[in-house]
């Protein structure tokens, strides 16, 4: 049975669109009813994905939607203004060019334990994000790189400082992943224990009461909290008693729970779901999520058929983005236009490499030695073009895109095989690589040097490139170090321009998360990458 104020509540359909407009201003949507805030209530939250290990570099959607409410970092990063704004911290400067960043730690913060926020344990997380520890499992975040350590002058004061300067490195002290701070009970034990999110102990407005398998979570509120981000809409504690998290893959079983008052909150709501979110009377908020948008990225292992340049940029040239999104997309779904988000500070555009051109493409494949089969699919010494892909389980829309991506190929002869493994299958397979030719997938921060962490042959080296392409790094360097704007946006362009006439990337969307929300949520938010951040969430009392 659908609920009164389900059917009673706002439709918004006809406004949908404005929805995902201001979505990318302030990450925030606001209901109707009263407009003072309450506490109290307990709030369930529907995700599709099942949680994995918990360590904090997991960036794992359903996880970190969680981690985001437990652990705090230094600053915050207003997802409206890009500003940052003080929040373990009170205050910082930066000097020495540039390789040096001195934070003073707000007073009186405590750790979910008991235990005081202090310069020393501040380090231990730099340290450990940094540096990695080989003894206890722990690997090197690819989002650290030049770091000099992290000194500790007082218990109140942290300096970082740099072998050499990276304009990225403020943003990534703000981000849920790069530099969420732990306690150090958990930092005390090896990557097994942290990868247990009953041993994390964080700063945050809620903490963790119990853990059901991979397929839920509850938090409780930390009564005793008080130093929220600056920004915020309150300070203390947060309005909600407990957020109940749980897995439930199924997309309209999910819209179903938020019409009946089961959840107030779904994520990833499917395309074709949308319309009737809206028309019952829910509310969609499409949040943009900066950083690199989401594409097939080039593995150029000695297995590939596209280690080709020319096959990469037929590829290019036979995808019909504008196709994909009216097909099996929506609106929530801007068409990508460069490597980057709209909305991603210092973004170029790039759209002149993604110009539909199916005669390119059929020209460029000749070039490169591939012909037409009997079947339509070319062939070239003996051996079929044929690349498989793999549905990207962390993505609601990724077999469908891919669907229409498969028609698409096949037009200028290329064969693309489907499959759709499991997570664990998915990341074993990813593992093996010799027919893992094209990732889908993005990092997700809001600041264009993101391009590097994911490219950059010293980090996670998406392309798998050997040797390495010594061109890339020499321009991933030269944005990192420009410190100007102007500069810096120029040096993005060119690093842009250089992966796709490379045909490195095939963007296919600009990533995306569309939340459904029933009528009785206010206050809901996430920062800059659509991580939920509940803090300020209440909820109208009741009923649903």
């Amino acid at each position: 049975m659908i609920s009164n104020a389900w059917r009673k509540a706002v439709t918004l359909v006809a406004v949908g669109s404005v929805i995902a407009a201001l979505a990318g201003c302030g990450h925030r949507v606001e209901g109707g009813g009263p407009s003072v805030p309450t506490y109290g209530g307990t709030l369930t939250f529907y995700d599709p994905v099942q949680y994995a290990a918990w360590n904090p570099t997991n960036s794992l959607w359903s996880n970190s939607q969680v981690a985001n409410n437990i652990g705090e970092r230094l600053i915050w990063q207003d997802p409206q203004s890009g500003e940052y704004r003080p929040w373990l911290a009170k205050s910082w400067t930066i000097g020495d060019g540039g390789l040096t960043y001195t934070f003073t730690l707000k007073d009186s913060i405590t750790f979910s334990d008991g235990t005081p926020l202090d310069s020393a344990v501040v380090k231990r997380n730099f340290d450990q994000h940094a540096l990695g520890d080989e003894k206890r499992g722990i690997v090197k975040d690819p989002f650290w790189s030049d770091y000099g350590g992290t000194q500790t002058p007082d218990a109140q004061t942290v300096v970082i400082r740099l072998t050499k300067p990276n304009a990225a490195f403020i943003q990534f002290l703000s981000n849920y992943r790069a530099s969420s701070i732990l306690g150090n009970s958990y930092l005390d034990r090896d990557l097994n224990g942290q990868s247990e999110l009953t041993n994390w102990v964080g700063t945050g407005p809620f903490v963790v009461e119990s853990v059901n398998g991979i397929n839920g979570v509850t938090l409780k509120r930390r009564d005793d909290y008080h130093w929220a981000p600056d920004g915020s809409q309150h300070q203390g504690k947060a309005y909600l008693d407990r957020i109940v998290f749980k897995t439930v893959g199924e997309g309209g079983v999910r819209v179903g729970a938020l019409q009946t008052g089961d959840a107030q909150i779904a994520r990833n709501i499917a395309p074709y779901d949308e319309a009737s979110i809206a028309e019952a009377g829910g509310r969609l908020l499409a949040v943009p999520v900066q950083g690199e948008t989401n594409d097939l990225t080039a593995t150029l292992n000695e297995y590939s058929p596209i280690s080709d340049r020319r096959v990469r940029l037929a590829l290019q040239a036979a995808t019909d983005r504008e196709a994909i999104n009216a097909t099996v997309l929506s609106p929530s779904y801007p068409i990508p236009t460069g490597a980057l988000v709209k909305g991603t500070p210092l973004r170029a555009n790039s759209s002149r490499y993604f110009t539909y051109d199916p005669v390119e493409a059929r020209r460029l494949l000749d070039g490169a030695g591939w012909k037409v089969g009997a079947d339509g699919i070319r062939v070239k010494d003996g051996e079929r073009l044929s690349i498989p892909l793999r549905v990207a389980p962390y993505y609601q829309v990724s077999q469908s895109v891919l669907e229409v991506l498969q028609s698409q190929w096949r037009k200028a002869g290329v064969e693309v095989t489907l499959t759709s493994p499991s997570l664990t299958e998915y990341e074993a397979q990813a593992a093996e690589g010799k027919d893992w030719f094209l990732t889908q997938g993005q990092n997700s921060t809001a600041e264009a040097g993101v391009l590097g962490i994911s490219y950059g042959s010293d980090r996670q080296n998406v392309l798998k490139q050997l040797p390495v392409d010594k061109r890339l790094d020499e321009l991933i360097a030269a944005q990192a170090a420009a410190s100007d704007p102007a500069e810096r946006t120029k040096r993005i362009a060119d690093l842009e321009d250089y992966i796709f006439s490379q045909g490195y990337s095939i963007p296919l969307y600009d990533e995306t998360q569309v939340f459904g929300l029933a009528p009785n949520v206010h206050g809901f938010t996430t920062e800059s990458t659509a991580r939920s951040w509940l803090y300020d969430t209440w909820l109208t009392q009741g009923g649903n």
